[in-house]
């Protein structure tokens, strides 16, 4: 999507699509549980929900697939863009259901105020490292080939089913549907 763009266009859309996606996650993180209140879901049912979410993403990288599919209206109008750096980039590329999801999971344990710092804290170092490798990735991907990321995306997504299903495990548990 950024073939026409220059080194120095793809730079600053890669930093303008970080600071939305790190943005938008923080916001949902905040306010989640409060969005979840409002609709009248539990924090167990959403564990369970965003669980079988995060469950689909991981088998599409275990499957050496992308974790995001881009419609190929998405692809077209992302193309025809000067800047792609809100969307599709931003959002939902770097900050999509999934990641929405786990923000709002990883937030409902922040108990305390410092919990909450600390996941801001962890939110902008994320988002910081996607920035470096992105900036990176301008110059280097070329060099790397396609069969280290397709490992690296197997192993992301074997972490992530991991993640996915103690996502669901510990929301059934908290949900006591079994009685426990």
């Amino acid at each position: 999507m950024t073939a026409s763009n220059t080194t120095a266009e793809r730079r600053m859309m890669a930093q303008r699509a970080c600071v939305i996606a790190a943005g938008v996650l923080l916001v949902f993180s905040v306010t989640g549980l409060s969005i979840l209140t409002f609709f009248g879901v539990s924090v167990p049912a959403f564990q369970v929900a965003g669980g079988l979410v995060l469950i689909r993403v991981a088998f599409d990288l275990l499957q050496g697939g992308r974790s995001l599919k881009i419609s190929k209206e998405e692809r077209i109008e992302g193309e025809q863009k000067d800047d792609i750096s809100i969307t599709p980039l931003g959002v939902p590329i770097l900050c999509g259901p999934a990641t929405i999801t786990a923000g709002i999971l990883v937030s409902s344990a922040a108990t305390t105020w410092l919990h909450t710092g600390v996941l801001v804290a962890m939110v902008l170092a994320i988002y910081g490292t996607i920035f470096a490798s992105l900036r990176l990735a301008t110059d280097h991907l070329h060099r790397l080939g396609e069969t280290p990321i397709k490992i690296s995306s197997r192993l992301m997504g074997l972490i992530l089913v991991g993640v996915a299903v103690q996502f669901v495990v510990d929301g059934l548990r908290d949900s006591n549907l079994f009685g426990a």
